[in-house]
């Protein structure tokens, strides 16, 4: 009986051990921003722009804002990407930074303990906020010459999942729950209506990295255990 037990006890360990925590080195997120910031909304938006989320490093986690400049509701050399919201709910107070090779320059990062976002939206716990110059400044984000912009967001306890474990919301009929806001401006398309230039975020697409195959045969070695002592209990 002794043995029996020290072999479930050992197969629950080593399957535990091979269940992949979600916040591991090279996990993505991306937020989609696919919906106006109005109270009459409703799905076939294309997408205006992708935030994705990546865990680089233990406490540090890098984004890349990529605008849909393709998309019919930008004007090409006009419309630029002014100011970007997304929930958080991590350590107060994360360490802003933008790698040697960032694209657009960011004017202004800013960690908001306060709930009150734009459009009206609040977030259930903080939220971040990030700036990139006017439309008249020679490094505003435009498509030209930017096509993206990265940053990194670090500290003691900050991972992937302080991005995606709490939400905005809004209580007067607009898009809710969301992750984001953005900004951008002009953007009109034809059709559908209502184009503004707040866009957000309503959908979070999770990309985790396959298992390692250390991972597999540490799982493999458990169920082993367990259906070996399964047939020594019944030849005894």
């Amino acid at each position: 009986m002794n043995i029996q037990k020290l072999a479930v006890a050992t197969a629950g360990v080593l399957g535990f051990v091979a269940a992949p925590a979600f916040a591991n080195i090279g996990d993505t997120i991306t937020y989609k921003f696919d919906l106006p910031a109005t109270a009459s909304f409703s799905s076939g938006y294309p997408v205006v722009a992708e935030l994705k989320l990546t865990e680089t490093a233990s406490g540090v986690v890098t984004f890349e804002l990529i605008p849909n400049w393709v998309s019919p509701g930008f004007s090409h050399n006009n419309s630029t990407v002014n100011h970007l919201e997304f929930v958080y709910q991590g350590p107060a107070s994360p360490t802003f930074a933008q790698p040697l090779v960032h694209g657009a320059d960011i004017k202004a990062f800013t960690y908001h303990n306060k709930s009150n976002m734009d459009s009206g939206y609040k977030s259930d716990h903080q939220h971040i906020s990030i700036d990139w110059f006017a439309h008249n400044k020679a490094n505003r984000f435009d498509d030209t010459p930017y096509t993206n912009s990265i940053w990194t967001i670090s500290g003691a306890g900050v991972d992937i999942t302080d991005f995606t474990g709490t939400v905005a919301h809004h209580t007067a009929g607009k898009p809710d729950p969301i992750f984001g806001i953005i900004s951008v401006d002009p953007y009109s398309l034809k059709n559908p209506h209502p184009t503004p230039s707040n866009w957000v975020s309503s959908q979070v697409s999770p990309v985790s990295p396959v298992p390692e195959p250390e991972t597999y045969a540490m799982l493999l070695i458990g169920l082993g255990l367990i259906g070996f002592f399964a047939r020594s209990k019944k030849t005894v």
